[in-house]
């Protein structure tokens, strides 16, 4: 196997690197825990997406699509039509990120597989791309949108900023370009027509329009290489300079932090899977107290008061202390760790509308109290459990389940999965594109594994 290298500036020039390492990566370059990992980014998105489809914001956007009409290019998964490869990542992307229960990246603040797999998708289907060269595009695609959502940094986000759909269009350019053999001049400007479409802003969290972004991004991000490829110009170095998306993004843009050993390291191996369907900033909390019932067998009925410390970014973006929605119930710390304790899950089911008029989950909800620890990083939650004999239980979470240092093995992954896809299709058609997916290098085109999702 050829060894991977680390790439340094050209000239001083970071997006010439990155272009220059997107456009030379080569499949034998890398290892097969990459690969695998790519693998199970397919796998948990496939569970994902096709969980969401019978969300109602998923059928007005694919009635949309349906009135609007569209050249027959790609499947939309989970029915019978067929629409523009445009169409279909959109309606894909948004899919992927409706249940809020799709795959992340902590360090770069976002969700990678929502913006880059559909665009592959529906590229790969169109022009019957093989499955190894939609994985080696998977793991491009990822790479090139964390490494730049790592060098906006963390001042991006609390701009405003929602970087599954800021930093995601860059990912799905990327992947979308690699599969359809750039060259570095038109893989460059195809990154330049994706950052001037780049927008996404977190006030809309709790809404739709949050898993709208990542579907945008897609649909961005792969017209972006369509007209790059026929010859349509954009800067060639659109994060540089006054004007630039670093400055116009980021009060503290830096190269050097999300470029560190590119081509030596992938962030694919940093993604965390969820085992929970709500804000990962949530995650910390719920298995702490899950952790927490298990091993002291609490009983809900004997807690008086339970104390959740939680870092700036959950107590920023996941403190929602009355939702309304089961999506609002996605970002409210209140909610997740009343459920956890109520129900010692907090799977998909737990975050319905209905949820929310339940007179014991409001009741508990009251038990919940949430502060600020500024010290404490976005992967871990401190859980102070008080039972009303004066008892009182302590953990702190440091690697909730799933994160790269607690990882789901693929078993637990494939449960997931198949629970999820359980909703659409039967067992046997399940097991067929399970089986496919662990075995993605061996499909011949993409249109083999879509066929598996027609109705």
């Amino acid at each position: 196997m050829e060894k991977t290298r680390e790439y340094s500036p050209v000239k001083g020039n970071y997006m010439e690197t990155l272009i220059n390492f997107l456009c030379s990566a080569k499949y034998e370059q890398m290892k097969p825990e990459i690969i695998h990992q790519a693998k199970r980014c397919l796998l948990d998105w496939s569970g994902v997406a096709i969980g969401g489809l019978e969300d109602r914001a998923i059928k007005i956007l694919i009635d949309t699509v349906k009135n609007l009409g569209g050249n027959e290019q790609a499947s939309v998964y989970g029915t019978r039509t067929k629409t523009s490869v445009y169409n279909a990542a959109l309606i894909h992307g948004t899919m992927s990120h409706v249940l809020d229960y799709d795959d992340t990246h902590l360090q770069a603040l976002m969700h990678p597989s929502a913006p880059v797999i559909p665009a592959l998708l529906a590229f790969g289907e169109w022009k019957e791309v093989s499955g190894i060269q939609f994985l080696l595009s998977l793991v491009i695609g990822i790479e090139a949108e964390t490494r730049l959502s790592m060098a906006m940094g963390e001042s991006h986000y609390d701009k405003g900023w929602h970087s599954t759909a800021t930093m995601g269009r860059f990912g799905a350019a990327a992947g979308v370009g690699k599969m359809a053999g750039l060259s570095p001049t038109h893989m460059a400007r195809a990154m330049g027509i994706a950052g001037t479409q780049s927008s996404g802003i977190r006030m809309v969290f709790g809404t739709m329009m949050k898993s709208f972004h990542p579907g945008k991004a897609a649909a961005d991000g792969l017209l972006a290489v369509l007209l790059a490829k026929r010859g349509y110009t954009a800067p060639e170095n659109i994060m540089d300079g006054e004007k630039g998306l670093g400055a116009l993004f980021s009060s503290d843009f830096n190269y050097d932090r999300g470029f560190k050993r590119l081509g030596h390291e992938f962030s694919i191996m940093g993604i965390s899977f969820k085992p929970y369907a709500s804000c990962l900033y949530t995650h910390p909390l719920i298995y702490g107290i899950i952790q927490l019932k298990k091993e002291h067998r609490i009983k809900p009925e004997d807690v008086k008061r339970i104390e959740c410390h939680v870092s700036r970014f959950c107590y920023d973006a996941a403190c929602k202390k009355n939702p309304q929605t089961g999506l609002e119930a996605k970002f409210s710390a209140y909610y997740c760790a009343t459920i956890a304790l109520l129900d010692g899950q907090a799977g998909n089911h737990l975050f319905q509308d209905d949820c929310l008029r339940i007179k014991k989950i409001k009741q508990y909800m009251g038990k919940i109290v949430v502060s600020l620890n500024p010290i404490l990083t976005d992967s871990e939650a401190k859980i102070l459990i008080h039972l009303k004999n004066d008892q009182s239980f302590t953990c702190h979470v440091e690697h909730p389940l799933g994160d790269p240092w607690n990882p789901l093995d693929d078993q637990t992954l494939e449960d997931k999965a198949r629970n999820l896809m359980a909703v659409k299709f039967s067992k046997k058609r399940i097991d067929q594109i399970i089986d496919l997916v662990w075995n993605f290098e061996s499909v011949r085109n993409v249109s083999d594994f879509s066929k598996l999702f027609r109705k």
